[in-house]
């Protein structure tokens, strides 16, 4: 669970007028007083309600697998000892994140198929055993369906099966994050903090058949007076699967919503045997997607190019209409040209990620942008020697799946250096994404600019930072996450921060050389910096203090993607 830093500031600010003791002057004072900030939180709590089939065949309730509202401990969704063809059971879990908005998925893992006991029947069904060996069939029996449901324990109309979350047990429980809420499922699907989420589950053995039932409007009258909204058919030779059984882990996880609208579930490192897998790190370029439809095309092969087909970048942006969302493709070739982007579009490469290079730049001066899938090198955007220049203001800008190159350390075609990606100072931007990049040979290969006023923090993840004199300046409370920084010279440093700006989250990242954390000072907030592997004990600090929380350390390197 991410930790959260709780901050309390007073601020305080009182004017009044000097009265002079030969005479009164008219005067007023206001003050506001006890002016505050508080961190919100997110907080998972689950809570379940559970029915199953009794020795009878009737569906009653099953106290052992129903608790109230807590952090997972010992509770148990599923403990039942004598299932048999036919047998349904229904659960409804609620799922609690807190008084933020929340992202939320959910993963389970088979950790053991036990045979136990080797009998006549699963022998003459072709069971061959052994006996007590962990080769049960029980999950390819057992199914299980998944849903969004009210409340109830009852799938009504208008509910939705969650497809991803349907099958036999040994099919989607394979540790694999499940989405309940992520930006696949869009912004509406968020739990709202201080709100409820329902997800319905029948596991069943046998053939499932939804039947329905119609929506009641209130989640009080339950799946003892209405059904499940399931019947389960259990005719067939299951004998192979008698006295086997299962046992499953299962795993929640709240993300935060805000400054994190590109998370998807499934990201998460698999949940493997009661614990998260080791989550990889680093950027794939390999895995860049070029768009399939193109509002507009650049090739710099085109003969006598007429519009949507063009010879530069720019060009295709200057005729592109002022409504966001168009889609300039780029086709392999190589473009000499510093890019004003000015409007709400999408620059795409069209081939692998450095099949399409662009040597000059990008100037970002528009909201709702996206570049993606090329390779930018050198670099003169704006005069300051920068691969890509965000201008003041800039809101929704994803930069995603490009191998972004410097001229070299030791370039000195400006007195400030060079950088890969920077914001200018002045009013304060927001929403800035920096994913699944290679960023190398700068001065610096990310500065974020300590003027963010009320800017919402960076999000800087599954990039390769590498042999930058400074892979990130000034952290300024970006979050930084899931990348690689490898610095082959000692006096470069990773990440750098400053006594006059704000801290930061650098979690889950692999620090291969060079200095890990450079400081200027005393910072005034902290540098939450746990769950990373350093290749030195310890996190080396320069130039000052730094208030930084390091542990955990990862004793083990992260696997790169």
């Amino acid at each position: 669970m991410r930790k959260i830093l709780l901050s309390l500031g007073t601020l305080v600010f009182i004017g009044a007028l000097v009265v002079s003791a030969t005479g009164a002057f008219f005067s007023d004072t206001e003050t506001s007083t006890g002016n505050t900030f508080a961190a919100g939180d997110i907080d998972l709590q689950i809570d379940n309600t559970s029915y199953v089939t009794n020795a009878a065949g009737v569906l009653v309730a099953s106290p052992n697998n129903t608790w109230a509202i807590s952090n997972l401990t010992n509770q148990l969704f599923f403990s039942f000892a004598d299932v048999k063809p036919g047998d349904i059971g229904e659960d409804t879990i609620s799922v609690h994140a807190g008084s933020n908005n929340a992202w939320a998925c959910m993963a389970a893992d088979i950790t053991a198929t036990p045979e136990n006991t080797l009998v006549d029947p699963e022998s003459d069904a072709g069971d061959v055993g052994p006996a007590l060996g962990d080769n049960g069939e029980l999950q390819n029996f057992l199914n299980f369906t998944f849903w969004n449901d009210d409340g109830d324990n009852v799938y009504e109309t208008g509910e939705t099966i969650i497809t991803e979350l349907t099958g036999p047990a040994g099919t989607i429980f394979n540790g694999n994050w499940h989405t309940i809420a992520d930006s696949t499922t869009g912004t509406s699907s968020a739990i709202l903090g201080g709100s409820t989420r329902f997800i319905g589950k029948a596991w069943y053995f046998g053939t499932l058949t939804p039947v329905v039932v119609a929506q009641d409007g209130v989640n009080t009258s339950g799946p003892l007076v209405r059904g499940t909204g399931f019947t389960c058919d259990g005719s067939g030779d299951n004998n192979i699967a008698q006295t086997d059984g299962i046992v499953i882990d299962v795993s929640f996880q709240a993300v935060q919503t805000r400054n994190n609208a590109q998370f998807v579930c499934s990201s998460l490192p698999p949940f493997e045997g009661g614990e998260q897998a080791a989550r990889p790190v680093g950027a794939v370029l390999g895995a860049y997607v070029a768009p399939l439809v193109c509002d507009a095309t650049v090739d710099d092969s085109f003969s006598s190019p007429v519009a949507p087909n063009f010879l530069t970048i720019q060009a295709a942006i200057d005729d592109a209409g002022t409504t966001a969302g168009e889609t300039i493709c780029v086709a392999a070739g190589t473009y000499p040209e510093v890019v004003n982007v000015n409007k709400s579009v999408t620059i795409a490469g069209l081939g692998v990620v450095g099949s399409a290079v662009v040597n000059g730049g990008f100037i970002i001066d528009a909201d709702n942008v996206t570049v993606k899938g090329l390779e930018v090198t050198g670099g003169n955007a704006e005069g300051t020697f920068a691969g890509f220049y965000i201008k003041s203001g800039v809101d929704n800008l994803d930069i995603v799946f490009n191998d972004i190159d410097g001229p070299g350390l030791n370039d000195v075609t400006t007195s400030g250096g060079s950088r890969g990606v920077v914001n200018v100072a002045g009013v304060a931007i927001s929403d800035i994404l920096v994913e699944n990049n290679t960023i190398q040979e700068w001065t610096t290969g990310i500065y974020t600019n300590p003027d963010l006023g009320a800017g919402t923090p960076w999000l800087i993840r599954y990039n390769d930072i590498d042999n930058n004199l400074a892979g990130i300046g000034q952290l300024n409370g970006a979050v930084v996450g899931a990348n690689e920084f490898n610095n082959s010279v000692a006096a470069q440093e990773a990440i750098g921060v400053d006594s006059a700006y704000d801290g930061g989250n650098v979690e889950f990242n692999n620090f291969l050389g060079g200095t890990m954390l450079n400081t200027y000072g005393v910072l005034p907030t902290d540098v939450f910096a746990e769950n990373n592997f350093w290749n030195l004990t310890g996190a080396v600090q320069v130039g000052g203090s730094l208030e930084a929380d390091f542990t955990p350390e990862t004793l083990v390197i992260y696997p790169h993607n």
